[in-house]
């Protein structure tokens, strides 16, 4: 198995000192084809272009490409970059999302891993789902993106309609804190299969270096 770290531009990192660095790393197997990618820290410029650098070397190599996560979300801009150059993967890729027992998906973390045709995560992971935070923004306007944004990233992927009403006033008021057994009980739609009964073992990249 090949291990690979791709550095996220400096550039880049020096723009976002406000958020604590990331940490980025990826495999590649050859005996089954999988690009097994993890990404650790907040979603900042640089994660799209990192991801980008991994399918450039390994794209055609590669059948399927497994995402770790572990975040608690960042800038929306680069999440929508993200989703996009998910969206590409997916047309010649299957791709898997998982979050670990004891990691965090949160804010924009949840559209990034809601772009998996597998979504996989541990029953004991940490969900945070909260109101979009704008400067300036009054709570109506802040309700509507909020509502947009649902509209945009959850519907889609087919979360249960009934689960995003039920914590849409929840999420107005504070932040909601779910573990992925609660989402798996209620059947939200966001985690398609708890990670432990997923029938192949599942295991981030072995080298992890900073990547922000």
């Amino acid at each position: 198995m090949a291990a690979l770290t791709l550095p996220v531009r400096a550039a880049d990192a020096a723009a976002h000192k406000q958020w604590p660095a990331a940490t980025a790393s990826l495999e590649f197997n050859e005996q089954d084809s999988s690009l097994v990618i993890e990404w650790s820290g907040p979603i900042v410029p640089g994660m799209a272009e990192y991801l980008h650098s991994a399918i450039d070397r390994y794209g055609a190599l590669s059948r399927r490409v497994v995402l770790f996560l572990d975040s608690a979300g960042g800038k929306v801009d680069e999440g929508d970059r993200v989703i996009h150059l998910l969206d590409e993967i997916k047309q010649t890729h299957r791709l898997i999302t998982v979050v670990p027992d004891g990691k965090l998906c949160a804010s924009m973390c949840v559209p990034i891993f809601l772009k998996g045709d597998d979504r996989l995560a541990g029953r004991a992971s940490l969900w945070i789902f909260h109101e979009v935070n704008r400067r300036g923004a009054n709570r109506k306007e802040r309700t509507e993106v909020t509502l947009r944004l649902l509209d945009k990233y959850y519907a889609p992927a087919g979360v249960s309609t009934h689960w995003i009403k039920a914590i849409v006033p929840v999420i107005e008021r504070a932040e909601l804190w779910q573990s992925g057994g609660d989402l798996v009980v209620a059947k939200a739609g966001i985690i398609t299969q708890p990670l432990e009964t997923w029938a192949q073992r599942l295991a981030p990249p072995r080298r992890v270096e900073r990547a922000t």
